[in-house]
């Protein structure tokens, strides 16, 4: 069994990655400070002295906006191959990502229509 330049190629970068990677971090180790100085837990940029712990609940609105936008995105990163090629794939293929659109948008719909979406409920 020989190995085409592709397969070649994926192997080096299989066992090369990993490799450069363990070195970056290793570095990163090594060279980063292991002190901690006077300013290092204060505030960022905001100024403000906090007060207690702050560990209140994220509004559920946001958590089902965050996951829509997941779901649009990966779809969208699911299309981009097929309309590359929208032609040469043919009708079979063309029904079926309507159909995935479909369901995608009729699950967007329902979400909207139950009120996963309203802003006005947040705070």
């Amino acid at each position: 069994m020989s190995l085409t330049p592709e397969m070649t190629a994926l192997a080096l970068a299989v066992v090369v990655v990993p490799i450069i990677v363990s070195m970056l971090l290793a570095v990163a180790h090594k060279f980063s400070p292991k002190t901690y100085g006077k300013y290092t837990n204060d505030n960022y940029e905001c100024g403000e002295v906090t007060t207690g712990d702050f560990q209140a609940p994220l509004p559920l609105q946001y958590l089902f906006f965050i996951i829509a936008f997941i779901i649009f995105d990966v779809d969208f990163l699911l299309l981009l191959p097929w309309a590359g090629d929208v032609k040469a794939l043919g009708a079979g293929a063309f029904m079926n990502v309507v159909l995935f659109i479909a369901i995608l948008l009729f699950g967007f719909v329902y979400a909207v229509r139950k009120g996963y979406m309203r802003w006005a409920d947040v705070g």
